[in-house]
This record gives C-alpha cells, sequence and structure tokens, in this order.
C-alpha cells in the first residue's frame, strides 16, 4: 500500500485488509510524506498488529509511482497484491486471488502471471454509484490473450491486481515516463505472461474528488457521454504512453504484437490518414467494443483538425 494524505478513509481500507480470510501475508505500506495525520492513523495499526504491518517513511515526496516502485523493490514474497488507501476490500478478496492464481500457475508454473477482478464504484459516503466497473465502462476483456484490449482500454485495475515474483522481476524499474503503474504491469504480463480475469467485484472502488484516475469529475463527464463535443478528448491522446510504449516494442518478438503495438503508436503520434489509423483501432481492438461508441468515435477523428498533447 502506497499511501499520501489518505487519513479520512485509510481506517476503513486497513480495517478491511487486516480482517480478510486468507491470513498468511504481511501488508507493506510506504508514506510519501504525508502531511495529514495519515502516519499517525498507520502507527496505531503497526502497533497493534507488529507482526503484520512492514512501515516505512520516504525520506522525500517520490509520487505515487515511484512509490509503488520501492515497495516492489521491498517485496521479497511470492505474491505481491496491490492497494490503495482509500477503498475497502471484500473479505474474501485476498482468498479468491489467492485460488485463482493457483489455478493459472497450474498449467504454465514457470510463467509470469497476473490475476485481477472487478470492482463496485462507491462515494465517499460509502453509497454505491454502480455495481461493477466492468459494465460501467463497457470493458469486454476477453479471458484469451487480448492484447489490443489491454493496449487500449485496459481494465486491469491496480487495486485488484495479485502477480507472482516472476512478473515483478520483468516489470522493475518502472520507466521515468510512466503515468500509471498498473497499465505497465499489464502489458507485461499480457505479451510475456498470462492473465486471469475475475468478473466477481472484489473491492469497493472509492470515487471522490482526489482520485488520481478516475474521481467524481470524469466519471460525472463519462456520464454525461458528449462524443460530438469539440471539448472531448480522443481516447489516449493524453496519457504518457506514446512515450513508454516503444520500450516493449523493443523487447516484443511476437510479429502480430508488434503489429499491434506499432499500429497504437501511429495513432498516438496522430499524424496518420485519418481513415487508416482508425481502421487499425477496430482491426486490433484497440478500442472499446461497443459499436456506438466506434461510430462516434470515428466522427471525432475524423473532425479533429490537430491534436497537440
Amino acid at each position: 500500500m502506497a499511501t499520501y494524505n489518505g487519513e479520512k478513509y485509510l481506517r476503513q481500507q486497513l480495517d478491511s485488509i487486516l480482517s480478510q480470510t486468507y491470513r498468511n501475508f504481511q501488508l507493506y505500506i510506504s508514506d510519501d510524506c504525508s502531511t495529514d495525520a495519515t502516519r499517525n492513523v498507520i502507527q496505531t495499526y503497526v502497533e497493534r498488529y507488529p507482526e503484520k504491518i512492514t512501515y516505512t517513511v520516504n525520506k522525500n515526496n517520490r509520487g505515487f509511482i515511484k512509490n509503488f516502485e520501492n515497495l516492489l523493490y521491498d517485496c521479497s514474497e511470492e505474491y505481491i497484491a496491490f492497494a490503495d488507501q482509500d477503498d475497502i476490500w471484500q473479505s474474501n478478496k485476498l482468498e479468491i486471488l489467492m485460488d485463482a492464481m493457483s489455478e493459472l500457475e497450474s498449467s504454465k508454473p514457470d510463467s509470469a502471471s497476473l490475476v485481477h477482478s472487478d470492482l463496485s464504484l462507491i462515494d465517499q459516503n460509502d453509497n454505491t454509484l454502480h455495481k461493477s466497473y466492468f459494465q460501467f465502462r463497457k470493458y469486454k476483456l476477453k479471458s484469451s490473450q487480448d492484447i489490443g484490449h489491454i493496449l487500449g482500454p485496459c481494465g486491469v485495475m491496480g487495486n485488484t491486481l495479485l502477480i507472482n515474483k516472476k512478473l515483478r522481476e520483468i516489470v522493475l524499474p518502472f520507466p521515468d515516463t510512466l503515468d500509471v503503474h498498473d497499465y505497465w504491469i499489464a502489458i507485461h504480463a499480457e505479451l510475456f505472461g498470462q492473465r486471469k480475469t475475475l468478473h466477481t467485484q472484489l473491492v469497493k472502488y472509492r470515487i471522490h474528488s482526489d482520485n488520481y484516475s478516475n474521481n467524481t469529475e470524469s466519471l460525472h463527464t463519462h456520464n454525461k457521454k458528449k462524443y460530438f463535443s469539440r471539448d472531448i478528448r480522443l481516447p489516449y491522446l493524453d496519457t504518457h504512453r506514446k512515450y513508454f510504449l516503444p520500450l516493449i516494442l523493443k523487447k516484443t518478438t511476437s510479429q502480430n504484437d508488434r503489429r499491434r503495438i506499432e499500429a497504437f503508436l501511429e495513432y498516438l503520434d496522430f499524424q496518420s490518414p485519418r481513415l487508416k489509423m482508425y481502421s487499425n483501432l477496430i482491426k486490433y481492438s484497440l478500442v472499446k467494443r461497443d459499436a456506438l461508441f466506434r461510430v462516434k468515435l470515428l466522427f471525432k477523428i475524423l473532425f479533429t483538425k490537430r491534436y497537440n498533447t
């Protein structure tokens, strides 16, 4: 768990983790120089559960990505789950993830492996906003290898992740240009390992104004669905993907996988002919498998004169 100024919801999350039905775990917490009462909250739990919690404080504020990277370096366990500071875990989350990991590794025991799940969305008062994050985002991730979907929509959320040590070894170090760590991890698993997707909601994902990847404002904008608005941003172009995906491309040996990554990079550069870009997005499943969205996306691509990122 990487923490920073999370005192408001932290106790609920810590209680949900420490009351898991699966008990054989160690909780690593790294605080990124919080200025609120976060460290005081953590310290009370360290005193109550000294055998369960390993706690460190960064000397300087490094940002949440570097904070998670440091935690990955610190962990020597065979399996690693990621936790955000403001969610609530279902009591059997770890048990279900570990069972799924065992099943996944039974076929390919030497493979870099990742298990993740669906989530429900809650607000700052624990009220349910949506029962399924997958359904809300219209993600239709295949159970088999699905490179295009992972490159584009993805849907692998860090707060649901369980990875094995082999995957940890190939995702480190994180590139300096990385803007989200779960995307980086998911791509490595899809290209060089294996993934298992669970459609059970194992995390209550809290949406509030301080979320980094999804917050109340972005959720509100998503609900409006103003696909034809001139102000709407084309998908993925405001991310850092075009800066670090070339690093993935260098490591990719499969020609089919390389073509998908190259097609996606052409779109992210937004300099190729518009119909070619759109055709490749559809051909390689680099956008959501939703017919209405794809029609509206075509209009957005065709009528965007120039796109600056």
